[in-house]
């Protein structure tokens, strides 16, 4: 685990007191993850990379009224998610549609070969079957399985940065993993999905 992440309540802390070099730690464990999660919503880099860096530029100014005790993974990815789906909403300018009826319709989960659940050839093969069984998931799906399956989220930090009930997080998440069973063949369950979605039993042990 990062340093930096396995102490980041500390130095969430430290921030929150005006230690700039605490800000530059957190932006640093941050910045590949939140990157990672605003392209699946666009592959425009530079304005990913803005809001990411407008969304510490807003905690550093707005330190002396954010909460000591919070979340910090889910705190930031819940911020940038808004910021972002906001900046993408006024550059085209369409006021009218809310958050999540326009960038959840583009919403990329696309497993390429340097992924670490990828490990053998046999699995690179298959992962294009998977691809296109994913790409049928409604986006809300897709969007919960990133978070929870490549981010590691709990059901109740991602019901943060979703806004909805923890409850609605598992049931999305069993409805998903029920479709992407259904229409997998066996090898591909085997080789791909289930090392995949091995963490899905802990939705229904809390």
């Amino acid at each position: 685990m990062d340093f930096y992440l396995s102490n980041e309540n500390i130095i969430w802390d430290k921030m929150l007191m005006g230690d700039r070099d605490a800000l530059g730690k957190l932006m640093h464990s941050y910045f590949r993850p939140l990157a990672n999660y605003g392209l699946r919503f666009t592959t425009d880099k530079e304005v990913i990379k803005d809001s990411i860096q407008e969304l510490f530029i807003v905690v550093w100014e707005r330190r002396s009224h954010l909460a000591v005790a919070v979340n910090v993974k889910s705190y930031l990815f819940s911020s940038f998610r808004r910021l972002l789906l906001r900046t993408l909403k006024k550059m085209h300018k369409t006021a009218t549609l809310t958050l999540d009826s326009s960038y959840l319709e583009n919403f990329a989960l696309i497993l390429g070969v340097d992924d670490k659940i990828i490990q053998t050839e046999h699995a690179i093969k298959l992962s294009k079957h998977f691809n296109i069984l994913i790409s049928s998931l409604p986006e809300r799906q897709k969007e919960v399985v990133y978070l929870k399956f490549f981010e590691s989220l709990s059901r109740e930090e991602i019901s943060h940065i979703l806004e909805i009930a923890p409850q609605t997080v598992s049931n999305i998440l069993q409805i998903a993993l029920g479709k992407l069973r259904q229409g997998t063949p066996v090898s591909l369950w085997k080789a791909l999905l289930i090392p995949l979605f091995v963490s899905f039993i802990e939705i229904f042990i809390k």
